[in-house]
């Protein structure tokens, strides 16, 4: 079985559960923008969490990566959010 990713939904976090991004390892902060989807492996099912600006990283590693598939577990550094000072 082949690694599967679901569907991407983007949200804005308002309340409930802290979840902490799949990409740079930092809390998802009520009010900041994060996009989770599912993910599939070998018959196990996780979803996955992160920032916005995280996840645009993601995919613009993904996209250069062999396969098309960019793997991460919170240790890459957070990109700065649009509109952000650096």
């Amino acid at each position: 079985m082949s690694d599967y990713c679901g569907r991407t939904t983007k949200h804005t976090k308002r309340r409930g559960k802290t979840r902490r991004c799949s990409w740079c390892g930092q809390i998802i902060a009520p009010g900041e923008t994060y996009a989770n989807w599912l993910y599939f492996d070998a018959g196990a099912r996780d979803t996955v969490y992160a920032h916005a600006e995280c996840h645009d990283a993601w995919i613009e590693r993904s996209d250069n990566e062999p396969g098309g598939i960019a793997y991460a577990n919170g240790d890459c550094d957070r990109p700065a959010r649009a509109g952000e000072l650096t």
